[in-house]
């Protein structure tokens, strides 16, 4: 893809969505981590309420302490309170490594059911009522509320003697950390691969901005040498050309060879110079087409007419065949022209002396082909598939010395798709090559 400002926009958005995505899909995958460490957290909740009301029940001493202090006054003694946490400290980290910071509270409801919540009777930082809904119920999740046990006891507090049920319950204010803390590594992992993301798209992006610049800057050069180079070989063929009708010149041989010389590498020159233009101008983006109604009959016959006298120099020859009826084309003339002239020069250059090119035109269905076809040294599958990258060479094995930058069939192929048409090879070593263009009628 050429880094023109419309690619490199679109390579940019298209890299923006996918960093967003993998992103989007990271943090899914820590919702659903932290789903299910939330889950494991308040499995292990269940599992340590029972241990404890078990253990409770288990532990008379305990037990008894706290009944004393709840009819007595309802306010837990000091000693009763560092019991009560060591205890239950101990069961839930021993029990099911429930390590996390806790704080309890008792709460009281009569068993007459006039009342609809548990009051606190005791306790630092817990809720002042919970919602009655049985003794023994389930866990209030969001303030990590644990359903331990119930007592009906005397409680001395409410002012008469009467059975009330008790309830202890131990809340969890810190489980979000301990969630974090027991995620640290899976979200280490993510920052990380997150981080590591957002670093490859942005040198990504500062890599194409860059590339992109030299591109630019590669360009404006080659344009710059090229037409610098325009006028003095304008000027070196203008004087082979009058050197070679000048009456001196005729008489003498060598001097007319020299002559010769200057101007057939002229012309070469300016034909390797106009196909670093054509392929800067498509590189630049800058280049538009033309197009127009004109016969692709009549183009042909302009292009064979000033190309047949280098074939004839050689010996060979080229043969029309011209059969398609569907001659009208809205196309760009120059940018044809040049097409057909890369193509000649192509089949000429890798064509053994005397070389035969046959032009062949025919209707299809979609429009009208026209073929070029040569009886030149051909090329393998592994060149066919680089034919028309740019400044790529097939290997000639020294069968004919073929000079060039690669540029013609590139360039051949950029002004073909910007036509909306086709170009397809068909080459087989030592037999030849045969490059169809179909265009749309």
């Amino acid at each position: 893809m050429r880094l023109n400002k419309v690619n490199t926009s679109i390579v940019i958005f298209i890299a923006a969505i996918a960093l967003v995505g993998l992103c989007w899909v990271q943090y899914i995958w820590l919702q659903d981590s932290i789903a299910i460490h939330r889950q494991i957290f308040e499995e292990k909740i269940d599992l340590a309420s029972g241990m404890v009301k078990k253990a409770i029940e288990e532990e008379t001493h305990l037990q008894r302490d706290i009944i004393r202090d709840l009819q007595m006054n309802g306010v837990f003694q000091p000693v009763t309170d560092q019991k009560i946490r060591k205890f239950a400290d101990s069961v839930m980290y021993n029990g099911c490594g429930l390590d996390a910071t806790f704080e309890y509270g008792i709460y009281v409801h009569s068993d007459d059911n006039t009342e609809t919540s548990f009051r606190k009777i005791a306790g630092d930082n817990v809720p002042q009522e919970i919602d009655y809904d049985g003794c023994a119920n389930d866990i209030d999740k969001e303030f990590g509320w644990i359903s331990l046990t119930c007592k009906s006891i005397s409680y001395a507090g409410m002012g008469r003697l009467k059975p009330f049920h008790f309830h202890m319950g131990f809340f969890f204010p810190n489980s979000n950390l301990y969630l974090l803390s027991e995620m640290k590594s899976t979200l280490g992992t993510a920052a990380l691969f997150i981080l590591l993301l957002m670093g490859c798209f942005s040198y990504t992006i500062i890599t194409i901005r860059k590339q992109k610049r030299l591109s630019e800057m590669k360009n404006d050069f080659i344009n710059n040498l090229t037409h610098e180079f325009k006028t003095p070989i304008f000027s070196i063929d203008l004087a082979a050309g009058m050197l070679k009708k000048a009456p001196e010149v005729s008489r003498s041989e060598k001097l007319e060879k020299y002559v010769e010389v200057i101007g057939s590498e002229g012309k070469r020159l300016k034909n390797q110079v106009d196909k670093v233009l054509q392929m800067a101008m498509v590189d630049s983006g800058n280049f538009k087409l033309e197009k127009k109604e004109l016969d692709i009959h009549d183009l042909i016959h302009k292009v064979t007419d000033n190309f047949r006298f280098l074939i004839n120099e050689r010996g060979g020859k080229i043969n029309l065949e011209l059969g398609a009826s569907k001659t009208m084309l809205l196309a760009d003339e120059t940018h044809l022209k040049n097409i057909i002239y890369n193509l000649l020069d192509n089949a000429q250059k890798y064509s053994p002396e005397q070389p035969v090119i046959t032009i062949a035109t025919e209707d299809t269905k979609e429009g009208v082909a026209l073929k070029i076809a040569d009886n030149g040294i051909g090329m393998d599958e592994h060149s066919q598939r680089y034919i028309f990258d740019k400044f790529y060479r097939a290997n000639t094995s020294d069968v004919h010395d073929v000079k060039g930058f690669g540029l013609g069939l590139s360039y051949v192929k950029s002004v073909i798709e910007a036509h909306q048409a086709s170009i397809k090879l068909m080459s087989k070593p030592n037999v030849g090559s045969t490059f169809t263009l179909q265009f749309k009628a």
